[in-house]
Formats: structure tokens, C-alpha cells, sequence
């Protein structure tokens, strides 16, 4: 067992301290998201972000750094989902008040708070929550299944939650307002 929080990743045998904040994991999570961002952009920004010191070995990183986030695959990061149920940014209202209520205190008002922290209150988010009734209704309207009478009637009431809102670049934002 081990009761210590990391705050280091090894990265081809040598151990790299990191920033562990979970505003700084979900600031990586948005950048990823951003459409205007080559591939090339956002990797050098996670490593630039998320290590103290910038390793060598990038592709080793960037398992370390999946591996950090993801511990026992218990999240998918936006990267790693073809289709995804959880927007970061779109979602983080939802979840931050049953976050709070398990935390006992608000996250957004603490100087610091581990990722893993974060992340295992965030996994004991309560069925009964708008953010887990969100994610039930988006799972069952990308897997094709009914929903309940009861979901149905929620859902025509709070569609906003529930969609995904599109990531559109700069350069598409600019020909959709031409259009409108």
C-alpha cells in the first residue's frame, strides 16, 4: 500500500517532479480539446505544463502523464476517447458540487489539491446527481438505448446539459458567422 500522493513520474528511468494541481490537469484536459492546436502544439504544451522540468523521451512522457491522470484507467482523458461522455469544461459545474459535498469543502477555493484527490472524489459522484444523470442520458443517446419515461422528461427539459457542445476552430467559427 502506499498512503503518499505522488508528485513525481518516471520517465525512462529518471523521476520527473510534476504539477500535480487538478486545475492544472484540467487546464491539460481543455488545451487537448482546443481545436486550433496541431498535435505537435499540444504536446509540447502538456509536457511544457504539466513537468517541472521538460523530459527528453516525449513519447515516454506522455505515458507517464496518461498513466498520472488515469490511475487504474479509472478516467479517460479527452485524447484517449473516440466518444466521449465528459467535457472538462462544459461538465466541471456539474460535477464540482457533489465534488464539494464529498470533499467537505470547496474545491475551487483551495490553494491546492491533488489530481488523484480530485479524481477519487470525483469517482464517488453520487447516481442520484445532475452530472451522473447527465452522463446516464448521454451514454444511453450514444449507445442507441430507450430511455425511461422519467429520463425522457428531464432530458426535453435540460438538452442543453446533456449535449456536447461542438469544438469548432477559429477558422470554422469565422465561415459559421459568415453563414448565420
Amino acid at each position: 500500500m502506499n498512503f503518499s500522493l505522488p508528485d513525481t513520474v518516471t520517465v525512462s528511468g529518471i523521476e520527473y517532479p510534476v504539477r500535480t494541481d487538478f486545475r492544472t490537469i484540467l487546464e491539460i484536459f481543455v488545451m487537448l480539446d482546443d481545436p486550433d492546436l496541431t498535435d505537435a502544439d499540444k504536446t509540447e504544451a502538456l509536457l511544457r505544463i504539466f513537468y517541472v522540468n521538460r523530459p527528453t523521451d516525449v513519447e515516454t512522457a506522455l505515458q507517464a502523464f496518461t498513466e498520472f491522470v488515469e490511475p487504474r484507467q479509472a478516467v479517460k482523458s479527452p485524447a484517449s476517447q473516440k466518444s466521449r461522455l465528459i467535457d472538462w469544461q462544459q461538465d466541471f459545474d456539474l460535477m464540482v458540487a457533489p465534488i464539494n459535498h464529498i470533499l467537505g469543502f470547496e474545491c475551487r477555493s483551495a490553494d491546492y489539491l491533488h489530481w488523484h484527490t480530485f479524481l477519487a472524489a470525483y469517482l464517488e459522484i453520487p447516481p442520484e446527481s445532475v452530472f451522473a444523470r447527465v452522463l446516464r442520458i448521454r451514454e444511453k443517446l450514444r449507445t442507441g438505448k430507450k430511455l425511461e419515461k422519467y429520463e425522457r422528461s428531464w432530458y426535453s427539459k435540460n438538452r442543453d446539459l446533456v449535449h456536447l457542445k461542438p469544438k469548432f476552430s477559429k477558422a470554422e467559427e469565422a465561415i459559421l458567422s459568415e453563414w448565420t
